[in-house]
Parts: structure tokens; C-alpha cells; sequence
């Protein structure tokens, strides 16, 4: 007895299920992408892909339209049904044929209409929710004979409409969520008006390249610039590639074994104008710069604006993500995209792959000119924070937390650490000479040391020598390092950073921590430093040495309570998430709000700020 194949028992229900729960958001990619694998069937020179808005009864109907190898009555009616396909193979890690019509339904459940031409003959069906079936369906019409059909002969109605019958082409056109939808305007649902070029931006965004030889042409009624009310002048569409040429570099670096390459772009804004240099090449959509990965010529977790900026610190671009575009390009095996094409999965276990998981990559192959550009875009500050972080490191050192390098990681750029130091016999006491708050000796206002008996550091009394042979652990042989402590002040960048009344965000891949230079309890403790330092020299010079003091103590205080969270990395009893709710923004920011513990510190500081600069310039050279 032969195997028996398992059956769907109960097809409306799952069909129903697996349009409802599709997302809207890929509704674009899936219509161009099967507009651009029919156009590349094509003869070369008539490979062309239309989008542009079809009006029926005065309601605008977004309408993709391309060249290629049509489909006849049969073939159109097999087409619409879900997981069919014509003209391509199906495969799991190919376009197999779900999205486009599932997508399309899920917004579009009043109807979609397709037509395509073949051997001079257009024939047409629409499919749509059907309110007495309770299903999806291919929705009969009435013939003027009086017969009823779902697919039906429209080449006179096709001709009278100027459309050309001398080669083979298939048009797709959104009826909407209703008859007076407007899917033009608000292609994602009804009352969700978008920018006027969404359609065009969401495929620059989501497309690295089309087919070979396809030429894409949107309408000026869904393109920025002139043309706003108009139709039927059109303008070209081209990708990323077609014009990185024109801006100032870039560079593709390879990562060793091939499967990873990063592209660096480096894409500013034109001095005359607020559009991004590629936005200017390429008039039909808003561009902007990004982080994606590139897989099989379309990208994947985009970041674009805020959500760039405040991931950029973590690929190594603390500054500078407004005018720098990284595609982490991925070769076809290497990554397997989901169900319904809105991300990519590892294909060992299909957990989700993010940019982030390439980050290291980034950071690792960033040629020299990127470098520039970011110290370029960084802000200018006078602060010289090496001995806050020197101080830092001396604390975090006795806790000797090895590098995270040790931690087990599926990333590919991921390494055990080689032994390369074998450290010392015993853990002597770190005597630190410095005015921060907890880390050298406790002092009064007049300087004198405090009580001894209060100090928490190892004497000497208390080592146990270690046997002779003993050497550092393995995971001790290579220590954490201190992250770099950036402080924020410009309000524009603080917001792009997510550190709005918040006072600190640790990214702790690029092992960089980003201080808010104007959160609120900066500005409590310079009114009290105020209070008792106003008079003590030139008002401008006051202010400035309290407000820089007050800053570099807050900084101070977050930068300790993030290497005290890293310590907790030896504890068998914190979990990864606990470590990640430890150097949250909020719990830096609790840390931070303690201010009065550094408030003497603060004073003594800012102090020789203003001695210093009251000394005259003769006598300071």
C-alpha cells in the first residue's frame, strides 16, 4: 500500500487565516517583485515595469503594469490561486508565489484586479472577500450574453483604453478596502495617507538592484518633485547602484571566507540643498541612509532615520549614521528569507537574523576614510575624558571580567581569545590617585583623609598568596575593557540617540557609552555648585567650569554603575537579560540621580577650573 499524502481538511479556514494574519507592509515588494521577474522574460529593450493610478467611477486605483510573458484564460485563473505560480519554479528559498496575492487581500479585500495580454488576446479576473462565502474568490461577472464567468475576454475593452495588444504584458490594479478607496493615496489601508512617493521609496528602499535590463517608471503623481496633481508623465526609478557612482565613495570589503561583504557608502547631504546627494540622482523617491542586509538583491531589517542612528553606535558609527549607508551584503546560502518575505532566518534553526548580528563585521573591515568621515561628523568638545576613564578601568580591572569574546555567540566573527598574557600571582589593592567619587581615599572639605576603618579596598594583610605554579583562569586572561564615554549635548542628537530624559545609553557591541550632557540632574547640581562658587571668579568662567564639572561627574557616576553591571558577567546567578536591564537607559539613569555623593568631588573640581583659568596668559605660558 502506497503512502498517503496529508490533506487539508478544512481549505476556507486556512486560507482565510493565511491572508488575515499576513502583513500589509509587504504589499509593494511582493507586486514589483513579480513585476520584475516577468519584465527580465521580456526582449532586451522592452523591459519595462509601469506604476501608476487607473481611475475607475473618479477613485484613484494604484496599478503596477509590466512586460514579459503573459498568461492566457487558463493560466490566469491558475495563477490566482494562492501558492500557484506561472512562468517560475516554485521553492521554499525562491518567490514561490504566496506573497503578492496574500499581501494584496489583506488590504485589498474589496478587490484585485489582473488583465494580462497574450498573443494579442487580454483576458481578466478579479478575486476578493465575498461577504456571503465568507472566503476569498475569484468574483463572477455578468457577460452581456447573460452568461456568468471569473475570467473573461477584455481585448476591445483593453484597445479602447489605449493600451497596446502587440506584445505580451500583465497589469495588477488595488481596488482597495472599498469602492471609494483611494489605494493611490493610501496604498496600506484606508485613512492611512502616505508621502506622495511611498511606492517609489519602499522599492528603492527594499530593492538593491532589479533584472537585468528592466527600466522602472513611476507616474508623477506617486514620485516627490514637480508633478504633484498631474498624470501621466512619468519619471524613472532607479536603485542605490545605479548611482553610488556619483557620490563622494564607497567601497565593498570582503569578509575572509566569503560569504559576508560590508558596503560602505558614504552619501551627505548637498551644500545647497536638504536632499541627500542621492536623492538629487535619482528624482523619484525620498532617499535617505541606512543600515540593511542584502540578500538576493533585495534588503532586510532596514534602519533608516532614528532608528539608524540610535542602532549605528553598535556597527561602530557613533557619529555620523546621517551621511553613511552600510549594506551588510549576504551570499544566497548564508541566510534563507521567512513565510511571508519580510525577513531573513538562519537556516540551521530559522531564528530570525538581524543587522546587528554582523555588527562586529562592520566595526572590523571599516576602511580608514569611513573613519575619517565619522571623526569628521563628531561633535567638538573640549572634554578630555582619559582620566575619568582610566579611573574607570583601574575599578573594572579588579573585578577581572574577561571580554565578551568569551561568551559563546553565533556570529561568525566571533572568537575564543588566545591566552596572551598570564596575568599575575595575586589581586593587589588599586590605589587610585583621583578626585572621583568612590574610587581614591574619602576626604573632608579640608582635604584630610577620613576614616580609614570605612574603606571597603584589600589591604595588603588580607591577600592569601596563591601556590606556587597557580596562574590566572582562562576566562581571566583577557579583561573586559572600559566602554568609550561620549557626552551628548546637542538636543538633535540626543534625541537620535533615544536619550531624551534619560541619562545614559550603553551599546555594548561597539563598547561605547553615550551620556545625556542635558539631562535634568545636571542642571540640580550646578544650581548648588552655583550657590556656593558664584563669586569665586569671572561669572562666564563660573558657569562654565560648574556646568562642565557637573557633566563630567554624572558621566562619572553612570560610567561606574555600567562597569559594575559588566562585573556581574562572573555571577552564575545574572542572566544575559538581567545584564541588559542592569546598563539600561533607566537603570543609568537611577544611578546618575545620585548625585550628592559626588557633589564635594564636583566642587573641588570646578574650583581649579576657575584657578586655572584666572591665571594670567604670561604667567600661564
Amino acid at each position: 500500500m502506497k503512502a498517503e499524502p496529508l490533506n487539508i481538511r478544512d481549505k476556507r479556514f486556512l486560507i482565510n487565516r493565511l491572508i488575515e494574519q499576513a502583513p500589509v507592509s509587504t504589499l509593494v515588494r511582493e507586486f514589483f517583485k513579480n513585476a520584475d521577474e516577468s519584465a527580465v522574460q521580456a526582449k532586451a529593450g522592452n523591459r519595462r515595469i509601469e506604476i501608476y493610478p487607473t481611475t475607475i467611477d473618479g477613485v484613484r486605483k494604484l496599478t503596477f503594469w509590466n512586460t514579459g510573458v503573459g498568461m492566457d484564460d487558463k493560466e490566469l485563473k491558475q495563477a490566482t490561486d494562492l501558492s500557484s505560480s506561472i512562468n517560475k519554479e516554485m521553492a521554499l528559498d525562491g518567490n514561490f508565489g504566496i506573497g503578492a496575492k496574500v499581501s494584496g487581500l489583506t488590504m485589498s479585500r474589496e478587490g484585485i484586479r489582473y488583465r494580462s495580454c497574450k498573443n494579442g488576446v487580454v483576458n481578466e479576473v478579479t478575486i476578493g472577500f465575498d461577504a456571503d462565502e465568507g472566503t476569498y474568490v475569484r468574483f463572477p461577472v455578468e457577460l452581456p450574453d447573460g452568461s456568468f464567468d471569473t475570467v473573461y475576454d477584455v481585448t476591445d475593452v483593453a484597445r479602447q483604453a489605449g493600451q497596446d495588444t502587440n506584445f505580451d504584458w500583465t497589469e495588477v490594479l488595488l481596488i482597495g478596502q472599498s469602492e471609494d478607496h483611494d489605494t493611490v493615496a493610501e496604498p496600506l489601508g484606508k485613512g492611512k495617507s502616505l508621502d506622495r512617493s511611498f511606492i517609489a521609496s519602499a522599492i528603492f528602499r527594499r530593492f538593491a538592484r532589479f533584472g537585468e535590463g528592466v527600466e522602472v517608471r513611476v507616474d508623477v503623481a506617486m514620485t516627490k518633485g514637480g508633478g504633484k496633481g498631474e498624470t501621466g508623465r512619468t519619471r524613472r526609478l532607479k536603485t542605490l547602484e545605479d548611482v553610488v557612482d556619483e557620490l563622494p565613495n564607497h567601497e565593498r570589503v570582503e569578509a575572509p571566507g566569503g560569504e559576508i561583504t560590508v558596503h560602505y557608502i558614504h552619501d551627505p547631504k548637498h551644500e545647497r540643498h536638504s536632499h541627500s546627494l542621492s536623492a538629487l540622482a535619482n528624482p523619484a523617491t525620498s532617499s535617505t541612509t541606512f543600515c540593511a542586509l542584502v540578500h538576493k538583491g533585495e534588503r532586510y531589517d532596514i534602519k533608516s532615520k532614528k532608528a539608524w542612528s540610535a542602532a549605528a553606535p553598535n556597527f561602530g558609527i557613533p557619529f555620523g549614521s546621517k551621511v553613511l549607508t552600510i549594506e551588510i551584503e549576504l551570499t544566497d546560502t548564508i541566510a534563507m528569507p521567512n513565510q511571508y518575505r519580510d525577513g531573513l532566518t538562519w537556516p540551521d534553526d530559522r531564528s530570525s537574523m538581524i543587522a546587528e548580528d554582523f555588527d562586529a563585521y562592520v566595526r572590523e573591515l571599516m576602511p580608514e576614510w569611513v573613519r575619517d568621515v565619522i571623526r569628521s561628523e563628531s561633535p567638538s568638545s573640549d572634554d578630555n575624558l582619559d582620566d575619568l576613564q582610566i579611573d574607570l578601568q583601574k575599578l573594572l580591572d579588579e573585578f577581572r571580567v574577561p571580554t565578551a569574546t568569551l561568551s559563546p555567540s553565533r556570529r561568525q566573527s566571533a572568537s575564543r581569545t588566545e591566552d596572551t598574557a598570564e596575568g599575575t600571582e595575586t589581586s593587589d589593592p588599586v590605589d587610585l590617585d583621583t578626585d572621583f567619587a568612590e574610587t581614591g581615599e574619602d576626604t573632608d572639605e579640608s582635604g584630610a583623609k577620613g576614616d580609614p576603618n570605612k574603606s571597603q579596598r584589600a589591604k595588603h594583610k588580607k591577600v592569601r598568596k596563591a601556590p606556587e605554579g597557580a596562574k590566572l583562569s582562562r576566562s581571566a586572561q583577557s579583561l573586559e575593557r572600559v566602554p568609550e564615554i561620549k557626552i551628548l549635548t546637542d538636543p538633535e542628537e540626543i534625541a537620535e540617540k533615544n536619550l531624551k530624559g534619560r541619562a545614559g545609553r550603553f551599546y555594548k557591541d561597539a563598547q561605547t557609552l553615550f551620556v545625556n550632557g542635558l539631562y535634568s540632574v545636571v542642571e540640580r547640581m550646578a544650581i548648588e555648585l552655583d550657590a556656593e562658587l558664584r563669586m569665586s571668579g569671572e561669572p562666564e568662567v563660573v558657569r562654565s567650569a560648574i556646568l562642565k564639572a557637573s557633566r563630567r561627574f554624572m558621566a562619572f557616576r553612570v560610567g561606574k554603575a555600567t562597569c559594575y553591571a559588566i562585573s556581574k558577567r562572573l555571577s552564575e546567578d545574572w542572566s544575559s537579560d538581567d545584564l541588559d536591564r542592569a546598563t539600561s537607559p533607566e537603570s543609568l539613569s537611577l544611578a546618575a540621580d545620585d548625585y550628592k555623593q559626588s557633589i564635594s568631588q564636583a566642587k573641588r573640581y570646578a574650583k581649579e577650573l576657575i584657578k586655572t583659568a584666572d591665571v594670567p596668559e604670561d604667567n600661564a605660558a
